[in-house]
């Protein structure tokens, strides 16, 4: 398998487990989504709005952009990130479709909020984000159940068992 190919996967994969905790965060009282847990952004809404904002700013960072982070203020809802995520998931789907094999392996350097500067291989950096979105999903996973709300597995291999036929999606 090819790092392209690899990493379709995996954002395929990224974006059906963020939906599916979009979905629950959907059924949510304002209550609940708002509520301060002590998780590393507090709330069920800070968690998916530092994820979009974090995805949003690597691609800025590879197109050599300055990256901004969004404002958790102008997402009162969790409709109103799902709405927002529809335009980070194009650009990003977009600038994979762009890559080539080449591409993937070029050498990209960045300046974290931090001003530290690094450099990696894009699909090293293109990898992290659906890492970085499963860290934070745990989190959520956790706020859900602290909330006695049910959530769905979201592990890539019930993805891969769902798309293979030998699961339902549930």
């Amino acid at each position: 398998m090819q790092f392209k190919q690899y990493l379709e996967q995996l954002y395929d994969y990224n974006y059906w487990a963020n939906k599916r905790y979009l979905t629950v965060a959907e059924t949510l009282t304002e209550k609940q989504l708002f509520h301060k847990q002590g998780h590393s952004w507090d709330s069920v809404q800070a968690v998916f709005v530092h994820m979009m904002s974090s995805e949003r700013m690597w691609r800025q960072r590879w197109r050599g952009e300055k990256g901004e982070f969004l404002d958790a203020k102008d997402f009162r809802t969790a409709a109103s990130i799902r709405e927002y995520w529809v335009e980070v998931e194009k650009n990003m789907r977009d600038y994979l479709a762009e890559q080539t094999e080449e591409s993937l392996l070029r050498e990209v350097t960045f300046t974290n909020p931090k001003g530290e500067t690094f450099t990696l291989p894009l699909w090293q950096m293109m990898a992290h984000i659906p890492n970085h979105n499963t860290h934070h999903r745990g989190e959520l996973a956790a706020m859900f159940t602290l909330m006695n709300v049910p959530h769905p597995e979201e592990e890539v291999v019930q993805y891969f068992l769902i798309q293979s036929g030998q699961r339902k999606d549930r």
